[in-house]
């Protein structure tokens, strides 16, 4: 049992994480320096594909293998992946390939952290706290899993192109947007823009990197089949390498939310003394 409540500790651990952070040549942008409007033109389609979601996928769920490193901890646990768009994003995770150990959903509303074997469970809402200060709520971690430009704040980015800076470099660009909040977003794609390779955040003394690899083709679009999360900042360092399984785009059997009536709710202040002991 203390084993695998280690593992949900540090599953835990990487979500908590995640919910709370993140040579130049010639740059063309919404501030008029390129001076044509053949120009914003370009960039916009350049940035348009990566920023809309793709057309008549509306639903992923898969099996998950996680490598997860907390510190000098680590653990590998399986799970799955589950996501509706605008509806929901779902993780689960298992120990020993049968126990469910952590349950972790982000809905528009909030995000739900479940502790399965102690029955505890911790929600924390985007409209008040840090998630709200710092512009994290539910389009940025949906954008995130479906492998999608952003704007901490917006919820249509693919509306206001205009707003977003491309970059030349060696072998891929940098797509950003032009006026950054606390939240900074860095994405680097190929060369020719065909697909979004890597996502860099940061928060204050908070970095993280979200890279994609592995793409398939689901019906009509290229999705992610890894994803290597790394994020660092304050004497502490969460990884996890994300291997996606039997992808479906067509599962709509599941949803979203848990039953929470034989489960405890705690407050954020526990749950960091819990992931203290970890350091």
């Amino acid at each position: 049992m203390q084993k695998i409540q280690r593992t949900f500790l540090v599953a835990v651990a990487l979500l908590f994480t995640l919910a709370f952070t993140g040579c130049r040549s010639s740059r063309s942008g919404a501030d008029g320096t390129s001076g044509t409007s053949r120009v914003r033109k370009q960039r916009n389609e350049f940035i348009a594909p990566l920023a809309q979601y793709p057309e008549g996928v509306t639903t992923l769920t898969a099996k998950t293998a996680v490598a997860l490193s907390y510190n000098s901890l680590s653990a590998t646990v399986k799970g799955k992946l589950r996501m509706r768009r605008d509806e929901a994003v779902q993780l689960t995770f298992t120990a020993l390939g049968v126990m469910e150990v952590a349950f972790i959903e982000f809905t528009p509303q909030n995000v739900c952290l479940v502790d399965r074997v102690n029955k505890r469970y911790v929600t924390l809402d985007y409209s008040s706290g840090i998630l709200q200060r710092v512009g994290i709520d539910f389009n940025v971690v949906q954008a995130l899993f479906w492998n999608r430009v952003f704007i901490p704040g917006d919820a249509s980015p693919w509306k206001h192109l205009d707003a977003f800076t491309v970059t030349e470099e060696k072998s891929r660009r940098l797509v950003e947007p032009t006026a950054q909040s606390a939240l900074q977003c860095r994405f680097y794609t190929d060369s020719e823009g065909k697909q979004l390779q890597q996502t860099d955040l940061t928060l204050q003394h908070y970095n993280g990197t979200w890279q994609y690899g592995a793409f398939e083709t689901l019906g009509t679009c290229a999705l992610p089949a890894t994803y290597g999360i790394t994020f660092s900042g304050s004497s502490r360092a969460v990884g996890a390498n994300i291997s996606l399984s039997n992808i479906s785009t067509t599962d709509n059997t599941w949803k979203s939310g848990i039953n929470l009536s034989n489960y405890k709710q705690v407050d954020l202040e526990q749950l960091l003394s819990m992931l203290n002991m970890l350091r």
